[in-house]
C-alpha cells in the first residue's frame, strides 16, 4: 500500500543570515520547493516555532488538511 502524496510534502525552517530571522519552505517528495515565505512572500519570523507553525498552517491551507 502506498503512502499519500500529500504527506511526503515537508515544511523547513531555515535562519536567514540578512536579516537574521527565520523563513520557511514546503518541499515536494523530491526534496523542489513549491513555496517559501521569504521569496513568495516577503514573510520572516523572529523564530523557528514561529516560521514551522506557519508554514504547516501554509501546507494544510494548500492541501485542505
Amino acid at each position: 500500500m502506498q503512502g499519500d502524496p500529500v504527506d511526503d510534502f515537508a515544511v523547513e525552517v531555515q535562519l536567514m543570515s540578512e536579516p537574521c530571522l527565520w523563513q520557511w519552505e514546503i518541499r515536494d517528495p523530491r526534496g523542489e520547493v513549491v513555496e517559501s515565505s521569504w521569496n513568495g512572500l516577503w514573510m520572516a519570523y523572529d523564530s523557528s516555532e514561529e516560521a514551522y507553525r506557519a508554514g504547516t498552517q501554509r501546507l494544510s491551507s494548500l492541501t485542505g488538511r
